[in-house]
């Protein structure tokens, strides 16, 4: 994958990367834009699939004043933001097919129209995708563009999920222990041990709220008795490895379920809640301890 990352940098090409939730898409991304030719202009993010189709129409190309109700000022859109920079669309798969159409037709000439207005700008972005889906699946259910795929999927980037690469888990650690530590901290040998062998189902952005905490815990050195105690008993190991290990496998089925209930209703608990068949409060202790970001 880091081959293929570094062949793409110094290209202009679209680019789409593939993985699971939270495995890290957006941080390749970023190294993509941060060490090629556009490293000096702005790179910008979208979540396509957490924001609602009329409001992300105006967030990705602008409106003009009074374009529609309580539009009092007129505002950029991303594509204009992001000129002569990267502009990330994750969960692409989540776009609607009339927002679709009208992304291609500026990925094809280039020309963003904001809201309201009859005139369009001229803007030079680099644009790369993500989703966790697979688009050629919903390209066969008609509920995603061919010709939006083939602009897109130009060079297409797997991201492999974090049970898969456990070796980079203490170099992940490292440098999320520098991002959220407030002065030196250390992992013990021990501490470190299990952060490896735990299977993270919730991939990198799992592995940062479990750092997070396990610092706020700690005084200076994170130990196994700063870690969940899931992640500390080694009771979430990798599915590879679950073997009949019961209290394992359901916690990954639950981890999958709650996931999967979040991004149906986009993150609304309550909503989750009742596809789930559980109460607010429960949900609320499930996420908390499955160590689920929500």
């Amino acid at each position: 994958m880091l081959r293929l990352v570094d062949r793409v940098t110094a290209s202009e090409v679209p680019v789409l990367i593939h993985g699971e939730s939270g495995s890290g898409k957006e941080l390749v991304a970023r190294a993509i834009h941060h060490n090629g030719p556009r490293a000096a202009h702005p790179f910008v993010s979208e979540n396509c699939g957490a924001i609602p189709e009329g409001l992300l129409e105006s967030a990705l190309f602008g409106h003009v004043r009074g374009a529609f109700t309580g539009a009092d000022r007129p505002r950029a859109g991303l594509f204009e933001v992001a000129d002569r920079g990267t502009l990330f669309l994750d969960e692409i798969g989540e776009m609607s097919l009339a927002m679709q159409t009208k992304l291609l037709r500026v990925l094809e000439d280039g020309l963003v129209r904001p809201l309201g207005s009859d005139r369009a700008r001229k803007v030079d972005v680099r644009v790369i995708a993500a989703t966790h889906r697979d688009l050629d699946a919903l390209v066969r259910a008609r509920a995603f563009r061919e010709d939006l795929l083939y602009r897109l999927n130009i060079i297409t980037i797997r991201v492999p999920p974090l049970r898969e690469r456990a070796t980079d888990v203490p170099l992940i650690v490292q440098h999320l222990v520098a991002k959220h530590g407030r002065g030196p901290v250390r992992v013990t040998r021990g501490a470190m041990e299990r952060l490896s062998a735990y299977g993270w189902p919730g991939n990198v952005r799992q592995l940062e709220n479990e750092i997070r905490r396990a610092i706020v815990l700690c005084d200076g050195t994170i130990d196994r008795e700063h870690l969940s105690p899931e992640i500390a008993h080694g009771g979430g190991a990798a599915p590879r490895e679950l073997g009949l290990n019961v209290r394992a496998r359901i916690d990954a089925l639950e981890t999958e379920l709650v996931r999967d209930a979040l991004e149906r209703t986009r993150g609304n608990q309550t909503q989750a809640a009742k596809l789930l068949g559980l109460s607010r409060f429960g949900l609320q202790k499930m996420i908390k301890r499955l160590a689920i970001e929500a």
